[in-house]
């Protein structure tokens, strides 16, 4: 696959993924894709992983770049079972993590969706991700109402028929869970 395409598959797991950030990982010399006869990067699912491990090392086990660099063994055999779970995050570390620009932070929070906090938790962070890839789509803040007002009245059309139905409640949300997932296939059907 070229760069753009790598780029939207490590994106999915990693929103703060850039091209100009696999650039500087190849400069670097930590990863070495093939390369076409005009020149074109060519990215295996091998260096897709390593990318992924390199950016892992980063962002949740806060290796620094050098030390990666220093430790080629890192790479080969990632502590996934050591990952350091961050409680409390800055706005500025939740966003990043989340790989969400300020601009589109602060329009959630001018249209409700989102408040200014002191402290964000993983929670958010996970939010926060979810809506940056749905910005990287092509949506925006104010489609969101469009999404918010199909799933309150979907929401409200199940819990209304369930109610008189005696249904157990965890089948209610699993329910609810199921018709979001179509309402969301449907939505992002067209893109």
């Amino acid at each position: 696959m070229n760069i753009g395409e790598a780029y939207k598959e490590i994106k999915k797991e990693f929103p703060s993924i850039s091209i100009s950030r696999i650039r500087f990982l190849e400069k670097e010399g930590l990863i070495k894709p093939k390369r076409s006869n005009g020149g074109t990067r060519s990215f295996s699912e091998k260096d897709i992983t390593r990318i992924k491990n390199i950016l892992d090392l980063q962002e949740n086990q806060f290796y620094s770049l050098k030390a990666i660099k220093n430790n080629p063994k890192l790479l080969v055999n990632p502590l996934v079972n050591s990952k350091i779970v961050i409680k409390e995050y800055s706005q500025h570390d939740a966003l990043k993590k989340a790989g969400m620009n300020e601009n589109d932070f602060n329009d959630l929070v001018e249209y409700k969706y989102e408040k200014f906090k002191d402290k964000y938790t993983h929670q958010d962070v996970e939010r926060f991700s979810a809506l940056a890839y749905l910005f990287s789509l092509g949506l925006g803040v104010k489609n969101l109402s469009l999404i918010k007002s199909l799933s309150d009245r979907g929401v409200g059309f199940f819990e209304t028929y369930f109610q008189f139905s005696g249904t157990d409640p965890d089948e209610i949300q699993i329910a609810i869970e199921k018709f979001s997932e179509i309402i969301g296939s449907y939505i992002l059907e067209d893109l």
